[in-house]
C-alpha cells in the first residue's frame, strides 16, 4: 500500500500493477475502508480518477499475461524434457 499511497497522496509516478490497484480502489467507491491513512481529499480523489481514466489495467493485465504465458511454457518444457524418454 506504500507505493499507493505514494502514487495518490505524493504524485508519484507509480509502477503499473500499483497504477491498476490504485485505479481499482477508486471504481470500487470504498477506498476509504480498504486504507485509512490514505487522506482522501480532494486532490487525492483527483489523482486516484485520474490513474481510473488511464490505461494501467490494460498495460498491468498484459504483463500478467505475458508473465503467465511465460511459466506455462516453461512447464510444458519442465514436463516434456522429464517425460521424453533418453535417446
Amino acid at each position: 500500500m506504500a507505493d499507493v499511497r505514494g502514487a495518490l497522496v505524493d504524485g508519484a509516478e507509480p509502477r503499473p500493477p500499483f497504477a491498476a490497484l490504485a485505479a481499482l480502489l477508486s471504481a470500487s467507491g470504498t477506498p476509504p475502508q480498504v486504507d485509512r491513512e490514505i487522506p482522501w481529499s480532494s486532490p487525492v480523489i483527483t489523482r486516484a480518477k485520474e490513474l481510473e481514466q488511464g490505461n494501467w489495467g490494460a498495460e498491468a493485465a498484459a504483463d500478467a499475461v505475458a508473465r503467465t504465458t511465460t511459466a506455462i511454457i516453461v512447464n510444458y518444457v519442465i514436463i516434456a524434457a522429464a517425460i521424453l524418454p533418453r535417446a
